[in-house]
């Protein structure tokens, strides 16, 4: 089940930029850093927005939704006929992350924070 709105995630060309507009420019707090390559801001209503440097240049944003249970939601919508890229589930200890994408063709990313890290 959908739990929430985990992130909504920019590619980033120069992180010193993005970081100085979005925290410095906007008046958002930041709240993690990941060694440059993904830094996050909350807004003032608790929403995450994350700038990063691993997703290829020219990525449009991606949003990305909250589960409480990333298998059995990623097969419900499998065997509904969505399509998921790549196939499986990536894990990286922090998260586990699927990639589905609308009939439009737009990708939303299901998200589950590794219950260690989970605020």
């Amino acid at each position: 089940m959908i739990k929430k709105v985990a992130f909504v995630s920019h590619r980033s060309k120069d992180m010193e930029a993005d970081k100085h507009f979005w925290g410095e420019l906007l008046g958002l707090k930041l709240s993690s850093d990941y060694e440059g390559k993904w830094v996050e801001f909350d807004t003032p209503d608790g929403k995450t927005i994350a700038i990063e440097q691993f997703s290829p240049e020219g990525s449009p944003p991606t949003l990305a939704l909250e589960t409480d249970d990333i298998e059995a939601e990623v097969a419900r919508l499998k065997a509904a006929g969505v399509k998921f890229e790549p196939a499986e589930i990536m894990d990286n200890k922090v998260c586990k992350m699927a990639f589905a994408f609308d009939p439009s063709g737009n990708m939303v990313m299901l998200h589950q924070i590794a219950p260690d890290r989970a605020k």
